[in-house]
């Protein structure tokens, strides 16, 4: 091999370290549609983990609404948002009462004073209607027409303590 030849073969073989504009591309998209995955799975998460604190937070609110009637041998009168001025003794936080559900809107007590039940319900929630079955499908039957967790007549989504 004589020394231009052997001098163009190492010319070539320098110029060819980097990556093509095609090969970058391709790992761009790569590395974009795992993104999407990874986002699609972490919103997903997220969703679980809400709908899963409302729940609970419903679960709390009618046991203290439930060891109240007990105690006092009726349900609170009906009010709107705020806890029921007539609840002294209501063991509810008025802070976590206060605060807007994760689901958009505010937590309201349905009194058996105003409706045929006694319920929690959230008033004005922003969430779309199927997170709303998702979460009557860990409260309940995932059917909002029927169960304890449905969405009562006044358009509320109301968790049902008693009838």
């Amino acid at each position: 091999m004589n020394k231009l030849s052997a001098n163009t073969q190492y010319h070539s073989l320098a110029c060819k370290k980097g990556f093509t504009l095609l090969e970058l591309m391709i790992v761009l998209v790569i590395v974009g549609v795992l993104a999407t995955a990874g986002l699609t799975s972490y919103q997903s998460f997220v969703l679980r983990a809400q709908l899963s604190e409302t729940a609970a937070q419903l679960g709390f609110f009618a046991r203290e609404f439930n060891t109240w009637k007990q105690i006092n041998g009726r349900y609170p009168n009906d009010s709107h948002i705020a806890l029921p001025p007539d609840a002294n003794g209501l063991a509810i936080n008025p802070i976590d009462w206060s605060t807007p559900t994760l689901l958009g809107g505010n937590w309201n007590w349905e009194g058996p004073d105003r409706y045929s039940y006694a319920g929690i319900s959230i008033d004005g929630a922003t969430a779309e209607e199927e997170d709303i079955i998702l979460l009557d499908t860990i409260m309940d039957n995932g059917d909002l027409n029927t169960g304890e967790f449905r969405k009562t007549g006044n358009g509320r989504y109301t968790f049902i303590i008693s009838e």
